[in-house]
């Protein structure tokens, strides 16, 4: 009977989780409501934990500043497009907006003679502690990010420990921008220069024999001296311009927020984590409960056969021995009786 009873809350708890061993909704709530208490300590632990982090790590700020190309090369650039007509100028615009102006100027501020300018301008190495330059070079990349809006911007954004260090780095990255920009922009107009000068000196040498050039090919070669002349004297003056090669948008301000650390999103995103990671550990350990549990229904027949198998031979036992005793006694009895008859 007792073997029936516990085969039967055997099958009873096996009921509750489901057929075939499947969990249902009401199985999920059964072990989630079971493990609750071991659940929300984990959740308050880590949510405590996360906190104290947050507490302990260094404030950081964001400063931004933001550049756009000059106007006059944006009109120039669309005054080339209009020269090919409506079919090439589209062509033209979509080589421009793959490779455009802002593009270039974003990976002017990522290059190293920008980032080793300001590195070694702000000694950033001993700031950042860096034991090699290559190193702070990289930690600055990492602290600086370059956004490149869809209407050609360039917003350069700069995070630091010091609010007033963060926008002074990142209005200096517009100011090495302006001078790269302007360099190769010189160094394109000088080689202009230089080009229109040497033919300019070659055409003066052919003119200079005038007489032995037919007269049709000696008008050409002048009509061509002249035009060189007025390029080369062009070219002499866009060398010489020294106007900014950027317009800035936005000047970095010193920064009077904190960008991070984001405390509540930490705590929050900590929170769910630790939640999920809870509910796995809770369902983990019901599913080992319940594999013991199965093993060991699994041993009740045999164990139950067993302990009948010993019961029976206890009892056997038992009654040989009170068979024993009787007989000793009844043996004892009729020696008694012998003896009191002998006396008689």
């Amino acid at each position: 009977m007792d073997n029936i009873q516990n085969q039967s809350s055997g099958n009873n708890k096996h009921n509750e989780v489901g057929e075939d061993g499947e969990l249902n909704l009401l199985d999920y709530l059964r072990v989630v409501c079971k493990f609750r208490r071991m659940i929300v300590l984990i959740c308050l632990i880590a949510v405590a934990i996360t906190a104290i982090a947050s507490l302990l790590l260094p404030k950081v700020y964001a400063a931004t500043a933001s550049v756009v190309p000059p106007l006059d090369i944006l009109q120039r650039e669309s005054g080339i497009a209009d020269r090919f007509g409506a079919i090439k100028s589209s062509i033209l615009s979509d080589a421009i907006s793959v490779t455009s102006i802002a593009n270039m100027y974003a990976g002017i501020l990522k290059s190293r003679a920008v980032t080793g300018r300001i590195v070694d301008r702000f000694n950033l190495m001993n700031i950042y502690e860096a034991e090699y330059r290559n190193d702070a070079i990289k930690t600055l990349k990492g602290n600086m990010a370059i956004d490149v809006s869809v209407e050609g911007i360039v917003s350069v954004t700069v995070e630091d420990t010091d609010p007033n260090r963060a926008a002074a780095i990142a209005n200096a990255y517009v100011t090495e921008l302006d001078k790269q920009n302007k360099k190769l922009s010189s160094g394109q107009a000088t080689s202009k220069r230089v080009f229109l000068e040497s033919r300019l000196e070659e055409i003066e040498q052919e003119l200079s024999n005038i007489e032995n050039i037919p007269a049709k090919q000696a008008q050409i070669k002048e009509m061509l001296y002249e035009l060189l002349s007025r390029e080369c004297e062009l070219a002499r003056i866009e060398e010489a311009k020294s106007m900014p090669t950027i317009q800035v948008l936005d000047e970095a301000v010193v920064p009077e927020k904190k960008s991070k650390p984001k405390r509540r999103q930490m705590v929050m995103l900590s929170g769910v984590a630790s939640l999920f990671f809870a509910v796995f550990i809770a369902f983990g350990r019901e599913y080992f409960a319940r594999i013991k549990e199965k093993e060991a229904t699994m041993r009740e027949p045999a164990a139950f056969k067993s302990k009948q198998q010993d019961e029976g031979e206890t009892a056997f036992d038992e009654l040989e021995s009170k068979r024993k005793i009787i007989g000793a006694q009844r043996r004892k009895r009729m020696q008694d009786v012998e003896s009191y008859s002998q006396e008689v």
